[in-house]
């Protein structure tokens, strides 16, 4: 008996692992290069064992001896074959030119348990997703910019005047030291709450207000946090049976409450703000109307998905701009002739406007744009982006390879290897913010710099990001040096738990309160 039952379970065994055998050679059978995977795991040990963060992984990858010369390469995320594509003009096909095939993100959060991670735009599914982003983009227009711009500088003063308070830890050079991540998020915050749901956070006196913990919780990356986002960018039908979250369920109930306090009282008070909360208004008036019509094919604004889209906006928007922002501080600190350069435009700009910060000031600044989009080279916020084959033709990869790519099959763009490749960005880890002056800029190699994504997927929000960093740095700057201390990293490490870009540790960094005089 139990000789037989060894038996069974040694041909078991072996069934299992022929099986396993030719699952893992699906690229070989597709005559297509690959990364050799390793069982169950597929080719996520780098990321797995944590030994290097998400966008060191990923460059691996793209620069494996395998994938040498290939315009795009087989790999396998777990047990799936997925693509890593290396060409630009691949790129171009999966994000733009033939978007309709792949419309959908492969990553995605519990539709039920994570209500406000899954239902909002990045995350969201066609047809749902085109029909909000379509009713999200007149926020983020030239003149929606132009109404917000007086609430992102009160922030910015608001900044400055925090800064000017902060006792100096040395009298005599006249500095004091600080973590310039949570400086910049604090100001983001404060920005994000006032500009989207008209509430002000005063993050500056309370940095453990609601909405800085809250905020902070969804990006704070733990060994637990870490699985969570792993699970969900690369085994996402997977995600509902761990309970794993994108919006913690703390922050859930706080934001939910929130929004909907917010959207309550507005509606009462019938006050108009031109803010995200007034079009989240108009979205439920025009659902409600539908209704009451007897229209029933119009898409439902109603409850969480209302919610969510007011909560990715905080989430996203704080978090990527105030990163953005501590870079910007980190390369600023250490190139003391960039920094200066930047501060002489900042002056010249404030002596043309009267000493006034104003959205055409602002605007004015071409250094400081090639600074923050340099840093975003170096540190774009999203290390890949990833897509789902969603085509129900038979989709080539043709003139590259005649195989045809599988509905539902996972297709990655590795952002930061492209941006850190020397054939398109000689020197890639020197910090050269004239890369991206008029001139130079012409000379890129398109579709190899992506920081806030390429084509109709791309960040809604990048004309507002940039703008809020660029007011958080000359506020900054107006009044104060940026130098680097004693804690400062030599050499930037990013955190191997955290999906998205952020510095190991933090980012210490000492200022020097010294005024521009305008």
């Amino acid at each position: 008996m139990a000789l037989g039952l060894l038996i069974l379970l040694v041909f078991l065994l072996v069934i299992a692992a022929l099986a396993l055998q030719k699952h893992y050679s699906y690229w070989r059978r597709m005559g297509i290069r690959e990364i050799k995977p390793k069982w169950i795991v597929g080719n996520l040990m780098g990321l797995l064992n944590m030994h290097k963060s998400p966008a060191e992984f990923i460059s691996q990858l793209y620069n494996h001896p395998e994938a040498e010369n290939e315009p795009f390469v087989g790999i396998h995320v777990f047990h799936k074959p997925a693509i890593l594509l290396r060409d630009p003009e691949m790129v171009k096909h999966i994000l733009i030119k033939d978007f309709s095939g792949f419309s959908n993100r492969y990553s995605n959060s519990d539709h039920k348990a994570d209500p406000l991670g899954s239902q909002n735009i990045f995350f969201l599914k066609n047809p749902a997703w085109k029909e909000v982003r379509y009713k999200l983009s007149p926020f983020f227009t030239g003149n929606r910019l132009k109404q917000m711009f007086p609430l992102i500088e009160e922030v910015g003063a608001s900044l400055d005047a925090h800064l000017r308070q902060q006792p100096l830890h040395n009298e005599r050079m006249r500095c004091f030291d600080l973590e310039a991540k949570e400086l910049c998020a604090l100001f983001t915050t404060d920005v994000i709450a006032t500009v989207a749901y008209g509430i002000k956070a005063n993050s500056f006196t309370d940095p453990n207000s609601e909405f800085r913990r809250h905020g902070r919780s969804v990006f704070e990356f733990s060994l637990l946090r870490a699985a969570e986002f792993t699970m969900v960018f690369f085994l996402p039908h997977l995600v509902p049976f761990f309970g794993f979250k994108v919006v913690p369920k703390e922050a859930t109930h706080f934001l939910r409450n929130t929004i909907n306090y917010v959207m309550s009282e507005r509606e009462q008070s019938g006050q108009k703000r031109n803010d995200l909360i007034d079009i989240l208004i108009e979205f439920r008036r025009s659902t409600q109307q539908a209704k009451a019509s007897g229209i029933k094919d119009q898409f439902v604004f109603e409850g969480d998905i209302l919610v969510a889209q007011a909560v990715l906006f905080f989430t996203a928007g704080f978090e990527s701009s105030s990163s953005s922002m501590a870079f910007a501080m980190y390369e600023l600190a250490k190139d003391a002739d960039v920094q200066q350069r930047l501060r002489e435009e900042i002056k010249d700009a404030l002596v043309d406007s009267g000493g006034q910060v104003t959205l055409t000031m602002i605007e004015s600044l071409e250094f400081m744009q090639m600074v923050l989009l340099e840093v975003l080279r170096m540190y774009p916020p999203l290390p890949f982006l990833d897509r789902e084959c969603t085509s129900e033709k038979d989709y080539t990869l043709a003139p590259f390879h005649n195989f045809v790519v599988p509905k539902g099959m996972p297709v990655y763009i590795p952002c930061y290897a492209l941006h850190m490749d020397p054939l398109y960005f000689p020197q890639p880890r020197k910090f050269l913010p004239e890369r991206f002056s008029p001139e130079n800029r012409k000379l890129h190699t398109p579709y190899t710099y992506m920081p806030f994504g390429l084509g109709p997927h791309g960040c809604i929000g990048e004309r507002f990001g940039l703008l809020q960093a660029k007011v958080g740095l000359v506020y900054l700057l107006r009044n104060h040096m940026i130098t680097t201390s004693e804690r400062t990293p030599h050499r930037m490490q990013l955190d191997p738990k955290a999906i998205i870009t952020q510095a190991k540790g933090g980012i210490p960094l000492r200022l020097v309160r010294d005024p521009l005089g305008v």
